[in-house]
C-alpha cells in the first residue's frame, strides 16, 4: 500500500486542477469576495524546562530555547465554486541551554522551508451538495481526540495531512465526511528548501474512513469509523486496526453542559490481536462572572487503556492514531516520548478540575490540576517502578493576553510531581513557555 503513494498524491492534485481551466465565463464573474488573499503569521516562543524527560536531578537534561515559526500563505478563489491554497512554513530555533541545537548542530539556522498546505477545493461539483478537497491540508475532527496532527515528529511546526476528503451536506444540518490520508515517515511528496531530513512520523501511515457530525435538538453528536494501516519499520511493529467512536455535547441545566467522547479499537498489531478503549468526559459550568470570580468551572476525567503485560498475544493499549498533540499538557508529551513516543497518549488516566477567569476583556486565565494515573502497571525499568499506577500530580497555569487585533501573547507554566508509577526517587519538573503570536 506504500509502494507508490507519491504518484497517487500527485494524481489527486493534478485532477483537482482540471475543473478551473474548463470553467465557463460565468464562473469568472466577480463575486464580491477577494480572489486573492495573502496572510502572514509569526510565532515566537521561549520554552524552558528541567527533568522533564528524565525525572532525575542527576541528569543534565535542562533545556532553554527559542522557537520562531513563520507562515506565509496565499489563497486564490477564481470563482464561487473553486478555491486553491498554498502555505509555507519554517521554524528556526536558538538554544540557550544546551548551546547548540541537538538535532541540527547549528544555532538560529534557517532550518527547512516546507509546503505546509497545497490544496484545491471544489464546492458543489455538478450541483451536488458536497465539497471535495484534495492535496495537503489541515484536518481536525471534533476536539482532535483521534484526528488532528498528521506529523507529530516536527512538533507544532505543521499538522498537515496528505490526502483527499469529501464533505457531504445532509438534511437537518448534518455532515458526512469521507477521507483518505497518506503520511510518509519523511516528507517525500513535495519539495523542501534546505532539506533537513525531518522525521514526520516513525512509520509510514495511511488511513481512510467516515466521520459524521450533526445534532438532535440542542445536543451535538459526532460518530466515526476509520481504518489505520502502519508499516513495520525497525523496532516499530506494523499495525492495521479500526477505530469506532463518537462524541456528544449536551446542555444539561441552565449553564451546565456535558461533553463526552469514547472509542473502541480492534484489529492487529503485528501478530497480536489489537483491542483498546479511549475516552474522556467533562462537565462545564459557565458562571457568567468576570473579574476575580471564575467565569467557568470544569470537572472531568480521561481513560486511555494500557497493554496488560500478562496477556500474551494481545495488545490492549489505546493507540492515539492522529491524536498525538498536546491536548491535555504541553510538557507531558516529552515524558511520554521517554516512555514510548512523543505525545503518544496511552495507558493514561486523569481526574482533573479547572477554573477559568476573565479578569479583563482581553485577558483569560486558566488554572488546572490533574491527578494522573496509568490504566495498567508496567514492567520495572530505569523509568518505571513496576509497582504502582499513580503517575502523579500535574498543575497548569495559562494566561492569554490579546494585545491587539493582530497580536496575542501567552504564558504557560506546568509543574509535575511524580508518583509510584515511576522509579523510586523520581523528582518533579517545571516547564515554562512564553509566546508572542503576530498574524496579518
Amino acid at each position: 500500500m506504500f509502494r507508490k503513494p507519491a504518484a497517487v498524491f500527485v494524481l489527486f492534485l493534478f485532477a483537482s486542477l482540471l475543473p478551473p481551466f474548463a470553467a465557463g465565463e460565468a464562473d469568472e464573474k466577480e463575486s464580491g469576495t477577494p480572489r486573492w488573499v495573502f496572510s502572514f503569521a509569526e510565532r515566537i516562543r521561549q520554552e524552558s524546562s528541567d527533568n522533564v524527560a528524565s525525572l532525575d536531578e542527576s541528569k543534565d537534561d535542562s533545556s532553554s530555547y527559542m522557537r520562531m515559526r513563520t507562515n506565509l500563505a496565499v489563497s486564490w478563489k477564481p470563482s464561487e465554486t473553486f478555491a486553491f491554497g498554498l502555505r509555507l512554513a519554517n521554524e528556526m530555533r536558538y538554544y540557550l541551554s544546551p548551546k547548540t541545537d541537538p538535532k541540527l548542530g547549528v544555532d538560529f539556522g534557517l532550518n527547512e522551508v516546507v509546503i505546509d498546505q497545497l490544496y484545491a477545493r471544489w464546492n458543489h461539483p455538478a450541483g451536488l451538495p458536497l465539497t471535495l478537497t484534495v492535496g495537503r491540508q489541515d484536518i481536525q475532527m471534533g476536539e482532535g481526540f483521534v484526528l488532528m496532527d498528521g506529523g507529530p515528529g516536527d512538533g507544532s511546526r505543521t499538522a498537515y495531512f496528505n490526502g483527499a476528503r469529501a464533505d457531504v451536506s445532509l438534511d437537518s444540518g448534518r455532515t458526512l465526511t469521507a477521507f483518505y490520508v497518506n503520511q510518509p515517515r519523511t516528507d517525500r511528496f513535495l519539495p523542501r528548501l534546505n532539506d533537513a531530513g525531518q522525521i514526520m512520523v516513525e512509520q509510514d501511515e495511511e488511513s481512510y474512513g467516515l466521520y459524521h457530525s450533526g445534532g438532535l435538538g440542542k445536543a451535538k453528536f459526532e460518530a466515526y469509523l476509520f481504518r489505520l494501516n502502519r508499516e513495520r519499520r525497525g523496532l516499530f511493529p506494523g499495525a492495521g486496526f479500526q477505530t469506532a467512536g463518537g462524541r456528544v455535547q449536551v446542555p444539561l441545566a441552565g449553564r451546565l453542559s456535558l461533553t463526552a467522547e469514547g472509542a473502541l479499537q480492534f484489529g492487529r498489531r503485528e501478530d497480536d490481536r489489537k483491542t483498546g478503549f479511549g475516552g474522556y468526559a467533562r462537565l462545564d459550568y459557565a458562571t457568567g462572572e468576570a473579574g476575580a470570580l471564575p467565569a467557568t468551572l470544569t470537572l472531568g476525567g480521561i481513560w486511555l487503556s494500557g497493554d496488560d503485560p500478562s496477556t500474551a498475544g494481545k495488545d490492549e493499549g489505546w493507540d492515539p492514531a492522529f491524536g498525538r498533540w498536546p491536548k491535555w499538557s504541553d510538557s507531558l508529551i516529552y515524558l511520554l516520548a521517554r516512555e514510548t513516543r512523543a505525545a503518544y497518549w496511552s495507558n493514561f488516566t486523569s481526574l482533573y478540575g479547572s477554573l477559568g477567569f476573565a479578569p479583563a476583556s482581553n485577558i483569560k486565565l486558566n488554572l488546572a490540576w490533574h491527578r494522573l494515573g496509568a490504566a495498567e502497571r508496567t514492567e520495572p525499568s530505569n523509568l518505571w517502578s513496576g509497582r504502582g499506577t499513580r503517575r502523579g500530580d500535574l498543575g497548569i497555569l495559562k494566561v492569554v493576553y490579546e494585545i491587539g487585533p493582530h497580536w496575542q501573547g501567552h504564558f504557560l507554566w506546568e509543574h509535575f510531581r511524580p508518583g509510584g508509577f515511576y522509579f523510586p526517587g523520581a523528582r518533579g519538573y517545571a516547564w515554562i513557555r512564553f509566546e508572542l503570536l503576530i498574524r496579518y
